[in-house]
């Protein structure tokens, strides 16, 4: 097979409209009213400088590879050449030859050498028409020419003369019969060109029927696609779900955290020298004064740190507290809190320093 010479006016013929109008506005083009004309402004600027066809290709390949990339696997797949309308033909053909995989490449040689051939054969026909019409429209002329002369000559002596007004009438149909076949010849032409306009019209419609039939078996496989894709992500979803749920049923069967059991009555201090005890209650200095004598650091709530004991908590290893009639609610979570942390919690009951567990 020969090199093919990619032609750009036949390329850009492909395109719509709105593209061509986009195209030309890149190229700093006039915008025309109609495709043609369009094609023409941008083919023909700048004149007699070779870089600005240059531009004109770059621009051409910039927009048809994003096309190109809207192409999937699936689609290329099921794809025929007789689905490429008529009018799209050049353009989708140079388009494939735009993409690095070398079998898309020469699907795209061939769906252009195709158009090619069409057009060509096309022609030719065209052409023949042309030439038998032209041929039988000679001959008719001539027949009556001969018509005519054998008339001329068949005539008598006497009668080779003809008056006037013979001549006039003879004359007249004579043009009335060269005019009768201009007619039929006109009229010929006129049924001629109104076929090949329906028979291209007829292969158009052909071709968007397939182009048609093409896309909407490349949308009903996305759509295919799409819902098992859907499918696999709601079957993840309730897998997770279904694992979240045991480990919300596993979590409410835990048994909650201890507070660490002291070996006897009363706290041993002692272990909790240099550390932190959270006082719920107002400031009493005889509990002060022993607790910094055993070495522990007392912070005192008071009133106002009651609505916020589990930040408070946070930073203590020991938890005491007032019995408070006007707060059981609230002392039943500071309790709950810190058995949840395994931090002691103890109630005081008297300010000299005697503490019982609660």
């Amino acid at each position: 097979m020969g090199v093919i010479h990619y032609d750009p006016e036949r390329i850009l013929n492909g395109f719509t409209i709105d593209v061509l109008t986009e195209l030309a506005k890149k190229l700093k083009r006039k915008i025309k009213s109609t495709k043609r004309e369009i094609i023409q402004e941008i083919l023909s600027h700048p004149r007699g400088k070779p870089e600005g066809m240059v531009k004109v290709w770059q621009e051409i390949n910039r927009y048809l590879r994003k096309e190109l990339e809207t192409f999937s696997p699936e689609a290329f797949a099921l794809f025929s050449p007789r689905d490429v309308p008529r009018d799209e033909g050049y353009k989708v053909g140079y388009m494939f030859t735009l993409s690095p995989e070398s079998e898309i490449k020469a699907l795209g040689e061939d769906v252009y050498r195709c158009r090619l051939e069409e057009d060509k054969a096309l022609g030719q026909d065209i052409a023949e028409k042309t030439v038998d019409k032209e041929t039988i429209d000679v001959s008719d002329i001539k027949e009556i020419i001969k018509d005519s002369d054998e008339n001329q000559s068949t005539v008598e002596p006497e009668q080779s003369m003809p008056n006037k007004d013979q001549g006039i009438e003879e004359t007249e149909d004579l043009h009335q019969r060269i005019k009768n076949l201009e007619n039929k010849l006109q009229k010929a032409n006129i049924e001629g060109h109104r076929t090949r306009v329906q028979l291209e019209k007829l292969r158009q419609d052909m071709a968007t029927l397939k182009a048609q039939s093409f896309r909407e078996k490349e949308e009903t496989g996305k759509s295919r696609n799409r819902v098992r894709e859907l499918e696999g992500e709601r079957a993840e979803k309730e897998k997770e779900i279904d694992r979240l749920k045991q480990k919300l049923e596993e979590k409410k069967t835990l048994p909650l955290p201890k507070t660490k059991e002291e070996p006897c009555g009363e706290i041993d201090f002692a272990s909790y020298q240099g550390r932190k005890a959270l006082i719920f209650a107002e400031r009493d200095t005889n509990v002060d004064i022993r607790l910094n004598a055993l070495g522990i650091i007392p912070i005192w709530a008071m009133e106002i740190d009651w609505n916020r004991p589990r930040r408070r908590m946070s930073t203590c290893q020991l938890v005491l507290y007032k019995k408070n009639d006007a707060l059981l609610i609230k002392l039943d979570e500071i309790r709950e809190i810190a058995k949840h942390w395994n931090i002691p919690c103890n109630e005081l009951l008297n300010f000299s320093g005697r503490i019982v567990r609660d």
